[in-house]
């Protein structure tokens, strides 16, 4: 009876499998006919919602004229003089629509009226005759004129004309792109198209066959589909070859940061982590892998082979280590299993009424498939786990199978899908989510030890978001049949695709590892002084400072690649001068009570050499005037100088120890503190944007970088330069103010920029750097102070000049950045905010 059951068994789940390869082979593609109507071709009544209105937009004639041509003085005299680049070309374009109609037309009246002007200016031209992006550098706001309405003859024309100013390099390529009108109803059904490029050439034209082509004018008719037109300079000629110089200080810089860079990455793992064999091995496949992910900047062709190795041999590689190291299997639990396994079939029900709405498979062949191998898949599991005797398990093992059985043959659908061309858009980046999932999963468990639930739903919605935001995954048409393709978001020059995203993710995760190792060193004292708790903290910091400042081009291929800032130089620079070996007269603490100590023990100290101070002082008036002795004041001198031989002649070092804190513990306070104190200027960053997870924390550095410098100070507090709090602070300022100050050096020596603007910028960075760096200081000045129990008057007089001088400091510098920041002009902005911005769709 029992190899009945096992024969039985086997059966149901051929039969299960049977039905999902049957499914899989009746599955046809999903032909084009079944999509939406054809842009070309647009249903009137649809478009125009009513016959009324198709009537009037088929009455109606627009015409839209672009100038190209060269911007004169007057036209750049609002562009700030530090935007402007002698050596390029500047470009004025200007739009004109030209909307002509019957007088009694129910749109004449409300454009006479304007009640929505200026401020629905853009919106109506930009949703009635689609919008025009010209791709470019942008010198100053698109400007639009006031609305002309002229009525004759039975007829009013309405003029509405665009300004847009834009710089071009030498040889750059100037696009202009047409979209399609979004408003709905159309209030026309063709408009006649007109461009003269003037000292340009038209070189691509996508997307409609002009009606009349020239090299000073170009004709053509749009309807309700983008299109394209790309002009070449007339007089620049493209070479055959581009000769490149033999030296590149930029990428000198670059090699240079990223040999650094992993010298420190590989110091941070530590000797331990370097001696086991499976890390060994590990890291073999991963510095195998890294190669892979830079195939599409050099052969496209080659694409979907790195696809491959980002979300498929990674993240095994990832499983396959974790598996090795850790000592533990996951401890999931049954119904933690059924929720996950409840979840894919959801996901797999969205898969399979995709298939039936597109008709991919017959209805009756989804359902009678789906029944089929989720029954037999369940029937195949009761048959398997009936002789353990235990009805529960039989029931969640049928559950499991048969939800697996359903999400199998939504994924081989999928399959089908994807290799004909016509599929979900937004599923592929699904299942590249989930698979990429894996890495962060495993890695998390790696670095702490132990597998965590709460780490596996963390990783897996941070996965998701790394290839977008949820308002990008919900967005109209992201689960129907593709639409027309939108422009690639791009990081700077950096194309989003979601393989980038990929890797972006991929540094951030690292960057997120490289804390989760400060945690777990920096819980014992021992930390301050471990090499690899150094290295990991520069390795830190030196990810925070890469800013690509510019973009190179590797052999013939059109993809740029970011250049890393001289800034992560500079950084690691200054972490290195800014840590030294602690004095060996420093204790260190090993509890709050012996903390306590030695801050009285210093604190008495302070009060002897004070008295010798005033004894000297005073004592040589009140000898001369007779009131004291010479051996009374030999006396006093030889009572103070026995007490201070007690304490010591050795510097005073009780204000330079962690306090008894843990590393960690002393590195978030420093952070934390920083990060309030630097919050007022991300007004003059601007606030953190991006498309995805990675981008919004790519674009936020600005507000991290001198929190991290807090959180070094923290952390490594008894190693920064000095011995008082002030002390060390004036040192990390220093190593801070150059390294910031770094990342605006190219500004600072561009000769086109004014002096009075340069000086600006030095002193709103130097202003915020030297607020952060006395405020930390003096934040843990009083720290120390509470952890002992005493009160920070006693190292802070309020009644002292001396002791209010430092406030006082702070708060004129303060006061001088906020004047700076005020009358700080759109130079500043430009220098201070960078020009490097995540874009979804070329400027307009």
């Amino acid at each position: 009876m029992g190899k009945l059951r096992i024969v039985v068994a086997f059966g149901l789940a051929l039969v299960s499998l049977g039905a999902i390869l049957w499914c899989l082979v009746a599955a046809r593609p999903v032909e084009w006919s079944t999509r939406t109507p054809s842009p070309e071709v647009p249903d009137t009544w649809e478009l125009t919602a009513g016959r009324t209105a198709a009537g009037y937009a088929a009455e109606r004639e627009a015409t839209t004229e672009v100038v190209v041509g060269r911007a004169s003085r007057a036209d750049l005299a609002g562009v700030p003089a530090g935007r402007i680049d002698e050596r390029l070309r500047q470009v004025k374009v200007t739009v004109r629509h030209r909307l002509r109609m019957r007088a009694e037309d129910e749109l004449a009246a409300t454009l006479r009226q304007g009640s929505e002007f200026p401020g629905g200016i853009q919106r109506f031209t930009d949703d009635g005759f689609g919008a025009i992006k010209v791709l470019g550098a942008v010198l100053a706001p698109t400007k639009r004129l006031a609305p002309v309405l002229t009525t004759s003859a039975g007829h009013t024309t309405v003029e509405f004309q665009v300004t847009m100013l834009r710089q071009f390099q030498q040889g750059e390529l100037m696009e202009l792109a047409f979209q399609e009108p979004a408003g709905r109803p159309l209030i026309v059904l063709r408009r006649a198209v007109t461009v003269l490029p003037g000292e340009w050439t038209p070189l691509r034209v996508q997307g409609v066959r002009p009606s009349r082509e020239g090299p000073e004018r170009l004709e053509f008719a749009v309807g309700f589909y983008p299109v394209s037109v790309t002009l070449a300079q007339d007089s620049y000629g493209f070479p055959d070859h581009q000769e490149e110089d033999d030296f590149s200080w930029a990428t000198a810089l670059g090699i240079g940061t990223a040999v650094v860079l992993v010298w420190y990455l590989v110091r941070a793992m530590g000797m331990a982590w370097w001696q086991r064999t499976a890390n060994r091995e590990f890291a073999i496949g991963l510095l195998l892998a890294a190669p892979t992910l830079l195939i599409p900047l050099v052969a496209k062709d080659f694409t979907p082979f790195a696809y491959v190795i980002l979300f498929g041999a990674v993240p095994a590689l990832a499983v396959w280590h974790a598996g090795r190291v850790l000592p533990t299997s996951p401890p999931w639990t049954a119904r933690e299993a059924l929720g996950v396994t409840a979840l894919g079939v959801l996901l797999s029900l969205g898969m399979l009424t995709w298939s039936w709405l597109h008709e991919q498979l017959p209805p009756g062949t989804l359902l009678t498939g789906s029944a089929i191998a989720a029954l037999a898949a369940a029937g195949s599991a009761v048959g398997f786990s009936s002789d353990l005797g235990i009805r529960m398990v039989a029931v969640r093992l049928a559950a499991f199978a048969a939800g697996s059985a359903v999400a199998l043959l939504a994924l081989a659908l999928w399959t089908r899908a994807l290799v004909d061309g016509v599929y979900p858009p937004d599923s592929v980046r699904l299942v590249l989510g989930l698979g990429w999932a894996l890495i962060p999963v495993t890695a998390v468990a790696v670095a702490t030890r132990r597998w965590s639930r709460r780490a596996v739903v963390v990783a897996v919605v941070a996965s998701l978001l790394v290839q977008g935001w949820p308002t990008e995954w919900l967005d109209a048409g992201s689960w129907s049949l593709p639409l027309a393709s939108p422009a690639e978001p791009k990081l700077g020059d950096l194309p989003l695709s979601p393989l980038m995203r990929g890797v972006l993710g991929l540094l951030l995760l690292g960057f997120g590892l490289l804390l989760l190792r400060l945690w777990r060193l920096g819980g014992s004292i021992e930390a301050i002084g471990h090499p690899a708790a150094e290295a990991t903290m520069i390795a830190g910091l030196m990810v925070l400072y890469l800013t690509p400042r510019g973009s190179i081009t590797i052999a013939d291929s059109d993809v740029p690649l970011p250049l890393l800032s001289i800034t992560s130089i500079v950084a690691w620079l200054a972490a290195r001068w800014l840590l030294v070996t602690p004095h060996p007269s420093v204790i260190e603490p090993t509890s709050p009570d012996e903390h306590r100590e030695l801050i009285r023990s210093a604190l008495h100290k302070r009060l002897l050499l004070i008295s010798e101070q005033e004894l000297y002082r005073l004592g040589r008036g009140r000898i001369g005037a007779g009131e004291m002795t010479m051996a009374d004041f030999d006396e006093r001198r030889q009572a103070l100088e026995e007490a201070l031989r007690r304490h010591g002649r050795d510097p005073e070092t009780a204000f330079a120890t962690a306090a008894g804190c843990p590393p960690w513990v002393n590195g978030v306070y420093g952070f934390a503190v920083s990060l309030l104190l630097s919050v007022p200027f991300a007004l003059l960053y601007g606030s953190p944007a991006g498309v995805d997870l990675s981008s919004f924390v790519f674009d936020m550095r600005y507000l991290l970088t001198l929190p991290a410098f807090g959180f070094l100070f923290g952390y490594f507090y008894p190693r920064v330069r000095g011995t008082q709090p002030m002390t060390k602070a004036l040192y990390l300022m220093a190593a801070a103010l150059a390294t910031e100050l770094s990342g605006y050096l190219s500004a600072l020596v561009e000769p086109d920029i004014g002096g009075l603007d340069k000086v600006q910028v030095v002193a709103i960075v130097g202003g915020e750097v030297a607020l952060v760096c006395i405020g930390l200081g003096l934040y843990w000045e009083w720290r120390l102070m509470h952890l002992a129990g005493e009160p920070w008057a006693r190292v802070r007089n309020i009644r002292s000049v001396r002791s209010l001088a430092t406030p006082l400091l702070a708060v004129v510098i303060a006061a001088v950045t906020t004047a700076a920041t005020s009358a700080a002009g759109q130079t500043v902005d430009r220098i201070l905010q960078g020009d490097e911005q995540v874009t979804t769709t070329a400027p307009k």
